[in-house]
Order: structure tokens, then sequence, then C-alpha cells
């Protein structure tokens, strides 16, 4: 009995704590860098010039919440080499941090891409990760959940710099980008150990004497 109390307490936990959330998403539809949705602080820029950055038609891939294909932002040129897409989002009260957003490439575009985080508003960026984008759009995912520094941050955030464009006509897409985590959940909220432990008890002995007195 003490050992089914247990697994249905850490049950329990599981089910209150594993959860991915949404904190920023933005799906273009609008036609501007604004974020569409968002549970935090969450702005985006870019240091392209602004006559290499337009809107052209979207996708369903990675979208959230039913979101319509819609827009996609698209930027290009190869003037545009070593220039980035650039987002910070609070990621206060969150942790296991994710990101993950649609893209694709044409094939004289940036072929060439980084993937780089900060943890102190941008005074510093680490490079996480590389990737060339396909000619269809594909979702492209970074599990930041192992780096510790970005859990509950206010001062997150994430860049891409674009590298490899050979015209001045090559692009990249980007659609549906997200940041999410895990919601760190109120201890208040949360019963104690003990407290679970005793539910649990309380629960299978509820169904013992149920037992008993269907036997009498």
């Amino acid at each position: 009995m003490k050992r089914t109390s247990l697994s249905f307490c850490f049950f329990l936990v599981s089910a209150i704590c594993a959860h991915a959330d949404e904190i920023a998403v933005w799906n273009f539809n609008d036609g501007t860098l604004n974020v569409s949705r968002a549970t935090r602080t969450a702005t985006l820029t870019t240091s392209f010039n602004s006559g290499d950055v337009s809107f052209s038609s979207g996708s369903t891939v990675n979208a959230r919440g039913g979101d319509p294909a819609g827009q996609a932002l698209e930027l290009e040129d190869k003037a545009n080499n070593g220039r980035d897409l650039t987002w910070f989002v609070s990621t206060q009260g969150y942790s296991s941090i994710r990101v993950s957003f649609a893209v694709r490439g044409t094939s004289t575009g940036f072929n060439s891409n980084a993937f780089l985080y900060t943890v102190d508003g941008g005074v510093s960026w680490l490079t996480f990760s590389s990737f060339t984008p396909s000619s269809a759009f594909a979702t492209q995912a970074f599990d930041l959940s192992g780096i510790a520094a970005l859990n509950d941050n206010p001062l997150a955030g994430f860049r891409v710099v674009f590298n490899g464009a050979t015209s001045a006509t090559g692009n990249n897409r980007i659609d549906n980008l997200v940041v999410e985590g895990q919601l760190d959940p109120s201890p208040v909220a949360v019963p104690e150990l003990a407290t679970l432990l005793l539910f649990g008890t309380g629960m299978m002995g509820a169904i013992s004497v149920k037992r008993f007195r269907k036997i009498i």
C-alpha cells in the first residue's frame, strides 16, 4: 500500500509540473515584428537593412493555437551577411526553455546561420548551434533546457546571425517563432510531499473501507 501511495503522489507531481507553456509567439500575420501573444515582456528586432525586410506567404509549420499560414518574415540580400534577428523574452517564472520556428531558404539565400543566446540582456552572446535552412518550410528547434542561467531570467535573449547568401535576391523566411518553457508552480499551489502522501494514503484507506463494506 505504501508503494502504491508513493506512486500515486509522484504521478500527481508529474501531472502538475511536466507541462510546456508558451511564453511568446510571433506568427507575423499582421506584417510587423510585433509579438503576437506573450505572457512576459517580449521584443523582436533585426539589424538588416530596412529595404531588405518584408513579409510574404507564410506556413502552418510550427504554428500554435490554430494560427493560419498568413504571412512570414522575409529577410534577403547578400549585403546583410553577418546581420541578425534578435528577440528578448523575459523567462521569469519559467524553466526548461525551448525556442523553435519554421524556416526556409532559397538556393542563393543565407545557408550558414548561427543560433545564439544571452543571459545578461545582450552584453554577451553565446553560440548554441548552427543550421542550414531547407528549401521548404521546416521546424528548427533548440532545446535550451540544460542551460540553467536562462531559467527565471528577465534578461534572456536569442539571436540568429545570417550568413552565406550569394545574391541580392537570396533570402530566408521565418515563421511561427515560439519561445516556451515550463511554468514553475507556485509553492502554495503545489502540495508538499507530506500532504500528497497523506492524501494518497487517505485514498487508499477509503478504497480499502469500500471493499471491506462490499465483502460484508
